[in-house]
């Protein structure tokens, strides 16, 4: 991989991690048009990318965070299925699913089909019954982070998969948005770990 190369996918990477997509399905996608291999750097270099990403949330959300130990702890019981599965399944994960752009294809395409589904069907239907993240019980925050271990299949975005559970679950889209970008500290400092 060139310098140039890795500018390219850093702003990739700045431009879809944030958006309810599989910004580590589409850096594996743009690696293989650009004809770059699927070794253990390469590999390796997707996840960690998503660092910079993380130390943004850090930065934004730190006062909040120190502010609110119950958070942290809702945080922490989200983590712990991602933290498990990831243990797991890590070797499968690294070794058949990063880098395998037939599972990124299949991944993205019958995601983004959910998510429009999704948001189709749902309509008012779901009535938000937790406004904030300080509302959210903690086993709901359990069932939030089952969904986001979702994402350990290159394609399938982790805050798309978070954001549907969240709602399944009664929370508003402002507060799921949210728990989702704060449950990524501890998922992508695993992964990148």
């Amino acid at each position: 991989m060139t310098l140039i190369e890795s500018i390219l996918l850093g702003l990739l990477e700045g431009i879809t991690e944030f958006l309810p997509i599989s910004s580590t399905g589409h850096l594996i996608l743009v690696e293989h048009a650009m004809g770059i291999g699927s070794d253990e750097f390469t590999k390796t270099f997707t996840i960690a990318i998503q660092f910079g990403a993380i130390l943004a949330i850090v930065l934004l959300y730190a006062n909040r965070l120190l502010r609110a130990p119950q958070l942290i702890g809702k945080i922490a019981v989200a983590f712990v299925p991602t933290a498990v599965i990831g243990f797991t399944l890590y070797k499968l994960i690294k070794g058949y699913l990063l880098g395998n752009v037939a599972v990124v294809a299949w991944a993205l395409g019958v995601g983004g089909v959910l998510m429009i589904a999704f948001e189709r069907l749902r309509g008012k239907q779901l009535s938000a019954a937790h406004d904030s993240i300080e509302e959210l019980p903690y086993w709901k925050a359990a069932v939030v982070g089952l969904a986001q271990s979702l994402a350990m299949i290159p394609g399938v975005s982790r805050s798309g998969a978070t954001i549907i559970g969240g709602m399944l679950l009664g929370m508003s889209r402002e507060a799921i948005v949210e728990f989702s970008f704060l449950l990524a500290i501890p998922t992508m400092l695993a992964a990148t770990g």
